[in-house]
């Protein structure tokens, strides 16, 4: 029947998971990047290196694991988004990686706010999504004033599993997926000259983009030369691929209009899975296409887990000598009931991060805050209003959205939690649906695998067969009150906040 082996390369770790012909993780390993960064705001990775990295990982799956390699039949990659992965016309990279949470392109972007904050609203409605630095455009502006010499050497601007794609099979393209929300037109999903138009970027550069194809085509075959890297057969089929959202998008099962979802992981993405281009509300969150060509209408937490790893990290010090975060987390989760969530009246707003809020509302100035601290509260506390805070914004960006809610599909390494999806549960008042399985970003690019080599007929029909959901969490009507009434102090807190940060 055969095996689907997917990369999935995140920004901080890249995996590789193997799945039989059900869709069941057979195998799966996984390896960190090194990411190069500083107090400039750079964050880049060595692509050689990157590919190295993967290589040897791939290597030790299929020589480690208890299948036949031979039995692989293809290779799907999702990875991080868009950023810029430059190489010259031999394939060589001209520089770095650019990272999507890079900032040096902070600064440039400031500036033509100020002298014509017009642009960004002419910029979201093509695109539908704000002008994030470390987004493709914002990259290319940064390297055009910084270094032209490298960027004439540059052929094609590549993203992360392009590249990976591009080693694999020498081949060169882009997929709907990550084209829209870089330099593209969300109608249309391919290249948008007015967006360069307005921000004044070279006209050269606008065709230094490959072409793009369908997440389920066959982009090419593994080559000799990546079959000896790698270990994988020859010529077997490498798909396009799709970028890490949608492509987890797809994992869970989130294909039809109305559908949302929700990745709890560093940073947190709530999204809302569209039948046309959504606006609302304007100028804040992105919008993506789907493998499937509906549209994902997103509203990222720019900080998740970070927080809890924060508060772990500095208020439980004695405890981290001689145990995990891992289970100072199950202590924690296990010791916290209907009484201590009841006494609990910190309120945390979750911007622990550097990069600002994308959404609900754009302020690249934001800062975590833990409100109402008294003597008597502990690190208990502390702990409890992270995860509500997480949760009190998590509801501030569907509440956005205008929609009512029906379930909320939760994913991520947050979903796993014992305590934090039925917290979320009750401040959002909604079912939230756990789906069987993990790594749904691998799992999503599986799907497109089957798909694209006939296995399946459709995403319905390959999703209806094979996706079942694990635990359904269901809100605490006695906390009805309590959360409501401790949102809206949440709410007045961030709003007034906004005015200073």
């Amino acid at each position: 029947m055969g095996n689907y082996l997917c990369i999935d390369a995140g920004t901080s770790i890249i995996k590789v998971v193997v799945f039989d012909h059900n869709f069941k993780i057979k195998f799966k390993s996984s390896s960190p990047n090194k990411i190069i960064t500083d107090n400039s705001g750079k964050s880049e990775i060595d692509m050689n290196l990157f590919w190295e990295i993967t290589s040897k990982l791939i290597k030790k799956v299929l020589q480690n694991s208890n299948f036949n390699p031979q039995n692989i039949i293809s290779v799907g990659i999702t990875g991080n988004m868009v950023g810029v992965w430059p190489i010259n016309a031999n394939g060589a990279p001209t520089r770095n990686a650019i990272l999507w949470n890079d900032a040096r392109s902070k600064s440039i972007f400031d500036s033509i706010k100020k002298s014509n904050s017009k642009i960004y609203e002419n910029i979201f409605e093509l695109s539908g999504s704000i002008v994030q630095f470390g987004c493709t455009i914002p990259v290319i502006k940064w390297l055009e004033k910084n270094e032209k010499s490298k960027l004439t050497r540059t052929k094609y601007f590549l993203t992360c599993k392009d590249w990976l794609r591009f080693k694999l099979t020498n081949t060169i393209n882009n997929d709907f997926t990550e084209r829209a929300v870089g330099p593209g037109n969300i109608y249309t999903g391919v290249l948008s000259e007015k967006i360069f138009k307005l921000l004044k970027l070279d006209k050269k550069n606008f065709k230094k983009f490959p072409d793009v194809k369908n997440s389920d085509e066959i982009a090419g075959n593994i080559t000799k030369s990546a079959s000896s890297k790698t270990g994988i057969k020859e010529g077997t089929p490498v798909i396009i691929g799709a970028g890490d959202v949608p492509a987890t998008a797809i994992g869970v099962g989130a294909i039809k209009n109305g559908i949302t979802s929700t990745i709890i992981g560093t940073t947190c993405h709530n999204y809302l899975v569209c039948n046309k281009p959504m606006f609302k509300p304007k100028n804040t969150g992105l919008l993506f296409y789907t493998p499937n060509r509906q549209w994902l209408r997103t509203m990222i937490n720019v900080a998740g887990t970070t927080n809890f790893d924060w508060v772990i990290e500095n208020f439980y010090k004695d405890q981290l000598l001689t145990k995990d975060k891992i289970q100072i987390i199950k202590d924690f989760e296990k010791s916290t009931n209907l009484e201590s969530i009841r006494n609990s009246d910190l309120i945390f707003l979750p911007y622990l991060n550097y990069g600002g809020s994308i959404s609900p509302f754009f302020n690249l100035n934001t800062k975590a805050e833990i409100f109402g601290l008294l003597p008597h509260h502990t690190r208990h506390d502390i702990l409890l209003s992270a995860y509500e805070g997480l949760a009190f914004s998590i509801r501030d960006c569907y509440e956005s959205l205008k929609i009512k809610l029906n379930t909320l599909h939760l994913s991520g390494g947050g979903s796993s939690s014992k305590i934090l999806p039925q917290i979320i549960s009750d401040i959002l008042k909604v079912k939230v649906a756990i789906p069987e399985g993990s790594e749904f970003g691998a799992k999503g690019v599986a799907y497109l695998s089957a798909i694209a080599l006939g296995k399946y007929k459709s995403y319905e029909d390959v999703i209806s067969k094979n996706h079942k959901i694990k635990e359904i969490f269901l809100p605490n009507k006695d906390l009805k009150s309590y959360y409501d009434q401790k949102y809206l102090k949440y709410l007045s807190l961030r709003k007034a906040l906004e005015k200073i940060w």
